[in-house]
């Protein structure tokens, strides 16, 4: 008994020391700890002594979830609600307004230099610590950073260079009614602007100009009159201050499109059609909005009024006339205009490309010469003109070439560009190259001298055959062999190629690289496309049943 005595105490007595040991450690590490979080968030005596206490208010509220002046580094180690500032310094510091959940980061560049963040409340109000309460609210921000940096300089014993900077944004939640496609509240980046916040709210895209007002978007915030907004001044004419920042709280609405204009002529942006119409706007006033195109003639925009079924003409000195709904404006082209276009030129030329054409000016003969002429291997008889027109003055019809229907056994090819029709050709020996004037986007081809004719289709031996003047499609079809037993020989057809353009011309007139088509008759198509199949079909049928008839 004596002898385990000293073991039971010395049991319990390590135990003991332990406990002793580690409450003195965990006192010593709060103790560094506390330390450094005051140095992290308080000035030093030194540099408190450096600051003017007087007129200093006091404060113990609490913003976006910090202490009061919370320290830059937990300002980002535990991030809040609201956006961090862009790296490209996109906001306007003279338009966006400062709000709660704004976060400022400020330095006062002293020895050693004081660092304080301060976070806006819903009071619009800052704290910066031992320092004081200053109201920045509904300041633009270039407003709070003068007011912030006059505030501690008035605080300071020794003038000191004082830098602020905004360093995480607000958020803002608006609400949306009126003409759009999701009417409700959306929380949004308070860097976001009316214009983007009115697309988040309209599926990713402004609603259209003839069913909602966007020349007349009102906003109204807390406590605010009503503010209206011209978003299409700022799309078309740049005009910043008709796109400003969302606030929070900002109620904003979207009115259907009562009184409109239809405008269209010569408009190059926005597009012609119905656009809102303010009330008591002159013409002048709404074609500000518009890029006309420099053909425009200012001096005779037509304006008619369906209502009351008038036409007026007005001139750039009426600008002043008032428009009514349903207006329909018609800016004409001035009269002999010569605009600059552009056509272009390929083949057989010494510099192949687009140049500028004065319309109704420059002749085709011009624009060969501008492209330095032609080159020996061109084929000048066949040089021709392809214009994206659907029709050609009479002057060129007379006399052309008319296509009749395409049969689809030509190959769907030629049968596509023969039978849309969208371009003409016009042929530089018929009409001299210096009577032709070209027109904007024609293109002037120059071929290649060809000695062969091409046959192909339902011919014996299709291939190319030397050209022989005088001679008409038959005589090729002979050379190839004559017609095979499926050609359909009242349809054959001969085309000659253009560049993407293709021309149908008379049999009898076959040219140097003309491509001859012998199309398969109708009745053999239907006898080995359908008739021989099905002939085949019923013999299978009627085979099989003989042999599993003879096998019973």
């Amino acid at each position: 008994m004596c002898e385990r005595k000293p073991r039971i105490l010395r049991e319990s007595m390590e135990p003991r020391h332990v406990r002793r040991a580690t409450a003195v450690i965990l006192a010593l590490v709060l103790a560094v700890c506390a330390y450094g979080q005051s140095a992290l968030t308080q000035p030093t005596e030194m540099t408190k002594r450096r600051m003017s206490l007087k007129g200093s208010e006091s404060s113990t509220s609490t913003t976006m979830g910090f202490g009061v002046g919370a320290s830059f580094d937990q300002l980002f180690a535990h991030p809040q609600s609201g956006m961090i500032l862009p790296d490209d310094n996109s906001i306007d510091e003279n338009e966006y307004l400062i709000g709660a959940g704004d976060v400022f980061f400020i330095t006062v560049v002293e020895s050693p230099s004081l660092k304080y963040t301060a976070a806006v409340d819903q009071n619009g109000k800052a704290y910066i610590q031992n320092v004081g309460l200053i109201n920045v609210g509904k300041m633009s921000y270039a407003e709070a950073k003068k007011a912030i940096s006059q505030y501690i300089s008035s605080r300071l014993k020794n003038p000191s260079e004082i830098y602020v900077a905004l360093v995480q944004t607000k958020n803002a939640t608006v609400s949306f009614t009126g003409q759009i496609s999701a009417p409700g509240s959306y929380e949004l980046p308070g860097a976001t602007r009316l214009l983007d916040a009115l697309k988040t709210a309209n599926g990713n895209e402004l609603p259209l100009a003839s069913d909602a007002d966007l020349r007349r978007v009102q906003c109204l915030g807390s406590g605010d009159s009503a503010v209206f907004y011209d978003l299409l001044a700022y799309l078309y004419n740049g005009d910043a201050k008709q796109n400003p920042y969302v606030y929070p709280g900002d109620r904003i609405r979207i009115s259907p499109t009562t009184d409109k204009v239809f405008i269209s002529g010569a408009v190059r942006s926005p597009p012609p059609g119905y656009y809102p119409l303010k009330k008591g706007e002159t013409i002048g006033e709404f074609l500000t909005m518009f890029t006309l195109d420099n053909t425009a003639d200012l001096d005779a925009i037509i304006v008619y009024q369906p209502t009351e079924n008038t036409k007026r003409i007005i001139s750039s000195s009426k600008a002043d006339y008032v428009l009514n709904d349903l207006d329909a404006i018609t800016v004409p082209v001035k009269r002999n205009y010569s605009g600059i276009y552009t056509a272009s030129i390929a083949g057989e030329i010494a510099s192949p490309g687009h140049y500028p054409i004065v319309e109704n000016s420059t002749t085709a003969r011009q624009l060969i010469d501008m492209a330095g002429g032609v080159k020996a291997s061109a084929f000048l008889d066949q040089a021709v003109v392809i214009r994206p027109l659907r029709t050609l003055p009479d002057r060129f019809n007379n006399g052309a070439t008319q296509m009749g229907a395409v049969r689809p056994e030509r190959g769907s090819a030629v049968a596509v560009a023969s039978a849309s029709r969208d371009y003409a050709v016009i042929r530089l020996i018929l009409y001299n190259a210096d009577n032709v004037l070209l027109e904007p986007q024609d293109q002037i081809i120059i071929p290649k001298k060809d000695n062969f004719v091409y046959i192909s289709g339902s011919v014996r031996s299709p291939g190319a055959y030397l050209f022989i003047p005088g001679k008409d499609s038959r005589y090729y079809v002979t050379q190839a062999g004559g017609f095979s037993n499926n050609a359909d020989r009242t349809n054959v057809q001969v085309f000659l190629k253009y560049g993407d353009a293709v021309q149908g011309i008379e049999p009898r007139c076959v040219e140097p690289g003309s491509v001859i088509i012998v199309p398969a008759s109708v009745q053999n198509k239907f006898l080995t496309q359908v008739l021989l199949p099905i002939i085949s079909t019923l013999a299978t049928t009627i085979g099989v049943g003989l042999a599993i008839y003879n096998s019973r």
